[in-house]
């Protein structure tokens, strides 16, 4: 009983490592869209990045978010200047966010955790000289990604009370407010042997050569995310995704929960069928909201806290 017990634990967590991996889009074909993106407003751009240049180093960005940090305790600093306890208090919050930013810096060195199955999956690939800084501002998380040590994408996904409530549709309407048209692009999706098309991302470009998207992550996440790019550095890093995928070993049990294009397979309940018990996919809900949590990293510098695992 103790080994079936042990069999049924390890069949358990494949089909679920199977079933996250395939709500995850490995499978999802995006429509190749005709021409270049429109071109952003370039101001917009320029406030986008803000003080940040394609080709910073971790530790140049860094020292840009440190000053960000002390400019935005200056008026408490000034205020409470004459009174030691106080002032005292305020350069320690000063040094726990600097060192909570420094901490940030994860190197993606093929070793796997919680950011593998993140809100930010899909912009990094594992044993590429890739790296990652994060940081909290006041309505957004910013995530800085670097290549070789060079900064070359930030990807920026706003709280959830700047989404609030709106459709993809309609938060992409105010991004075009904001940037200008933009580009829509589908991807086309399978469920239950229909086929149709789903709104994927909008997207421009600027005349610099950087890319801009605005992707849903809203499925899991509740959010939608706003990502600048140095096309080049990310076209590039998207052939080696490509690659990557092409050589992955294929027709073991995984694979063949993941590779089905339809929502549901006809195995996908075996173990509902060897316990007894029914096991929800990821995204399915059985009463009131249901958060998706995704294991953390271990220790060390791939450390992730809970609002990027349960964003």
């Amino acid at each position: 009983m103790k080994r079936l017990g042990l069999s049924l634990l390890a069949l358990v967590l494949i089909v679920s490592t199977a079933q996250l991996a395939y709500a995850k889009g490995r499978k999802k074909r995006v429509e190749k869209v005709k021409g270049p993106a429109p071109v952003a407003k370039a101001d917009e751009i320029k406030e986008l990045k803000g003080e940040y240049k394609w080709g910073m180093t971790p530790q140049q960005v860094i020292e840009k978010l440190d000053a960000k940090i002390v400019a935005g305790f200056k008026s408490k600093v000034e205020k409470y200047r004459t009174d030691a306890a106080k002032s005292d208090m305020i350069r320690n919050e000063i040094k726990r966010e600097k060192e909570t930013v420094a901490k940030s810096l994860v190197k993606f060195d093929g070793q796997k955790g919680g950011w593998d199955v993140s809100i930010i999956d899909a912009e990094f690939v594992q044993n590429n000289g890739m790296s990652m800084l994060r940081y909290k501002e006041p309505k957004s998380t910013r995530y800085f990604f670097f290549s070789g040590d060079s900064l070359f994408k930030m990807f920026v996904a706003f709280d959830k009370d700047v989404v609030a409530g709106k459709s993809f549709q309609e938060f992409g309407d105010l991004m075009q407010q904001k940037y200008g048209k933009a580009q829509s692009v589908y991807r086309d999706v399978t469920a239950h042997g229909v086929k149709k098309q789903i709104l994927d991302a909008f997207q421009w470009r600027s005349a610099e050569g950087d890319g801009l998207k605005l992707v849903d992550r809203s499925k899991f996440y509740d959010v939608y995310c706003l990502v600048i790019y140095d096309h080049t550095v990310e076209d590039r890093i998207a052939e080696i995704r490509k690659s990557a995928a092409a050589a992955a070993p294929k027709g073991s049990f995984v694979d063949s929960v993941i590779d089905k294009e339809s929502d549901r397979d006809e195995n996908d309940n075996v173990i509902d069928r060897i316990t007894g018990k029914q096991v929800l996919k990821p995204g399915e809900r059985r009463g009131g909201n249901q958060n998706i949590k995704v294991p953390s990293p271990t220790s060390g510098s791939n450390e992730m806290k809970a609002e990027d695992r349960a964003y």
